[in-house]
């Protein structure tokens, strides 16, 4: 019984592994997911610095091919939350958007996943889970192109939002080093800085 569960686990696993898309030559990927239904029906905005991304909602998620290197990652909701990264080259990486309270919608609170996580097993099912069940936000780029013209001052906001808060050192910005990443159901990680 006991040789049946293992093999189970095992192959669960791989069958999960092949579900992450591996990035291109040169390459990493960021999965933005949401698992928490919380605020269900309120789209959270992303961003690579000054770029836009796209908007989703609760039951989706967003796989983000970029170059290796410095990247500000940063969401608006009711709030602004922001995630400095380094990334490496052939690396996946997986950012959960954590809906909170907000005085009149739902706020975000970007989480990076790793193992410091507190009930990590259980969130890591719920990570799976959701890009399991979940459908791949796929915007067209005339769409964004269109939504970051309209929200540029918006843009703006949060680039000025991320600078005073770095200016001040603030523990609100999360740290991605270049090992957290994903591998085979764990992480690697060097440093993990942001409160929960």
């Amino acid at each position: 019984m006991k040789q049946l569960v293992v093999l189970f686990l095992f192959l669960a696993n791989i069958a999960f592994a092949q579900e992450i898309d591996v990035p291109k030559e040169g390459k990493a990927l960021v999965y933005f997911t949401r698992y928490d239904a919380a605020g269900f029906l309120i789209n959270f905005k992303y961003f690579d610095g000054d770029k836009y991304l796209g908007k989703f909602n609760h039951g989706k998620y967003m796989v983000y091919e970029c170059e290796p290197g410095k990247h500000i990652f940063w969401s608006k909701a009711e709030n602004f939350d922001f995630v400095e990264a380094e990334l490496e080259a052939g690396r996946v990486y997986i950012i959960d958007s954590r809906p909170q309270m907000g005085a009149i919608k739902a706020g975000v609170n970007l989480v990076i996943f790793n193992k410091e996580l507190s009930n990590y097993d259980r969130y890591k099912k719920r990570i799976f889970k959701s890009l399991e069940n979940g459908t791949r936000y796929l915007p067209s780029q005339e769409d964004i192109n269109k939504e970051a013209e309209e929200i540029k001052d918006l843009i703006a906001k949060g680039m000025e939002k991320f600078k005073k808060l770095k200016s001040e050192e603030s523990e609100r910005i999360g740290i991605l080093t270049d090992g957290m990443f994903f591998d085979k159901d764990y992480f690697v990680e060097k440093d993990f800085t942001k409160k929960e």
